[in-house]
């Protein structure tokens, strides 16, 4: 688990609980070692947007096909709250993250041990929104799905 407070909250069992939801529903390919990354076939909450990122590294072979380590990008948007996730525009290679409107926050998944680990989006520069308002849109997205139960 993550340990990281930008405030009094801990955001981070929040997007374990993601990830690792979206793990168990995304197709078979990526946990079988052929994934390929952009990925989004397992559930996400609405509003949210998960990929897969990529496989760990392998020191024996020197390549990223360590396919017990996953990682995953976990975009949420100023206006997830109460709207579909806006689709972002693509490159041939890549998707083009728009910091001004929306959060990147990357996520490891550990297959044998069922574990998250989350690198804290204020470390990384992922976005130009204020972390206080991306904290507390992550508690009103988990609360939001909690009473659509």
């Amino acid at each position: 688990m993550t340990i990281y407070l930008n405030d009094d909250r801990d955001y981070s069992e929040v997007i374990e609980d993601w990830v690792r939801h979206f793990v168990w529903t995304m197709d078979e390919d990526v946990l079988d070692g052929d994934g390929r990354p952009g990925d989004e076939s397992g559930d996400a909450p609405r509003g949210v947007k998960i990929i897969f990122d990529g496989y760990g590294y392998n020191e024996d072979t020197n390549e990223d096909d360590d396919t017990n380590h996953l990682s995953f990008a976990v975009f949420v948007h100023q206006n997830s709250l109460t709207e579909d996730f806006p689709e972002h525009e693509q490159t041939p290679w890549a998707l083009i993250h728009r910091p001004k409107e929306e959060v990147c926050i990357y996520a490891w998944y550990d297959c044998n041990e069922d574990e998250v680990s989350i690198i804290p989006f204020e470390d990384n520069n992922s976005t130009e929104l204020d972390h206080d308002f991306v904290t507390k849109l992550i508690f009103e997205i988990r609360e939001r799905d909690k009473n659509a139960e």
